[in-house]
């Protein structure tokens, strides 16, 4: 199932298309605030080059300058297909708005994990959502679900 995602990242917002993916469970270690993997170009608009252009640099620990983004840079260990250790960068969001057919989720807990390629040849869409994000109400903070009702 597709749905587009409004992000927000320090007052600065971009449109995402993106799939529900029932196979992401994918959470940020300490916090197990869930973590929506998204094309690391897609966010060109609102993330700073000097981040989406050192994205190995900074998992590998090189001193890059993170300015304003370095409270909100996370390290997410992941094990895919073909993959057994591998570890996402990490950017805490502001928050979401996911459009799901009728219904806008405000998903306010999340975390963005840049991916560095492509997730589909055909570029149907640049992001993926774990169907559990939808639900998520851990640590107390609920997501906002209103209905879109159309004029």
């Amino acid at each position: 199932m597709y749905c587009n995602i409004k992000v927000n990242i320090n007052s600065k917002y971009t449109y995402i298309k993106a799939i529900i993916d029932t196979g992401n469970f994918l959470r940020e270690p300490i916090t197990k605030t869930p973590v929506v993997v998204i094309e690391k170009n897609a966010l060109n608009d609102i993330v700073p080059n000097y981040i989406l252009d050192n994205l190995d640099k900074i998992i590998n620990g090189e001193n890059i300058e993170l300015g304003e983004y370095i409270s909100k840079i996370r390290l997410i260990p992941f094990t895919s297909l073909g993959k057994e250790n591998g570890i996402l960068l990490g950017i805490k969001a502001d928050g979401i708005l996911v459009e799901l057919e009728e219904n806008t989720i405000r998903i306010k807990e999340v975390i963005l994990g840049l991916y560095n390629g492509k997730l589909t040849k055909n570029g149907k869409y640049e992001a993926l959502i774990g169907l559990d994000l939808l639900d998520y109400k851990e640590g107390g903070i609920e997501n906002e679900y209103t209905r879109n009702i159309k004029i």
